[in-house]
């Protein structure tokens, strides 16, 4: 199985913990949110010819029979997950870090892609042969690609971008910020104008300061 650090502790550590909110990949080289934003290209989006089957997604690229999927469910639920025939999650706890719900029964958990698949499509994945769309579909190697959240919290979410979307709850929203500029660091993914006025917004203060591992880059 592919290996995943467990990213949640309790709902109330996550409030307080900011962007530490969960643990980054380690790396040589540190970054400030401030410079993640302004190493970001800015350019209007490419908003024609998406479609979801473009990124072939929850596959299991390591053959161990749990797909991407399963994978995040049992790395990131907070007890032992209890896991079924065909690597077939039944049960687990899960926090919600967006809304700070917890679960249980795996129904009510989706995968969440930070950067959604369509906003990285119209940020440059349109570009990308469908082997590369697939790696960033099912990026199990940077903690921050994949989120479980509360299933109608990401339905809420959609394709959205932070301009037109932000988690539940307003504690979080300095760490969302975050986590969307490190996944589009990661993949050379671009912003557009109003994206751009949003995350500037999202990081005044304190926030733009937070310095994180530099995310390794997306291939």
């Amino acid at each position: 199985m592919t290996s995943r650090t467990r990213r949640f502790a309790t709902v109330l550590a996550a409030l307080f913990l900011g962007v530490q909110l969960h643990a980054a990949p380690a790396s040589a080289a540190s970054i400030t949110a401030n410079q993640l934003l302004a190493g970001l290209t800015v350019r209007a989006e490419h908003t024609t010819g998406y479609n979801r089957d473009l990124f072939p997604h929850w596959v299991d690229a390591d053959g161990d029979s749990c797909d991407t999927r399963e994978e995040i469910l049992i790395a990131e639920s907070t007890t032992s997950a209890s896991v079924g025939a065909a690597c077939k999650v039944l049960s687990g706890s899960w926090t919600s870090w967006y809304d700070g719900a917890t679960w249980t029964n795996p129904s009510d958990v989706d995968i969440d892609h930070v950067v959604a698949l369509k906003e990285a499509w119209d940020s440059g994945a349109h570009a990308w042969t469908t082997a590369k769309r697939t790696r960033y579909a099912n990026d199990l190697d940077y903690a921050w690609s994949l989120d479980a959240i509360t299933d109608n919290v990401n339905a809420s979410k959609s394709d959205k971008d932070p301009a037109q979307w932000l988690p539940p709850l307003a504690a979080t929203h300095c760490s969302y910020a975050i986590h969307w500029l490190a996944v589009k660091h990661r993949w050379q993914l671009s912003i557009d104008t109003t994206e751009k006025s949003t995350l500037t917004s999202l990081l005044a203060g304190s926030c733009g300061q937070q310095s994180i591992p530099e995310p390794p880059p997306g291939s």
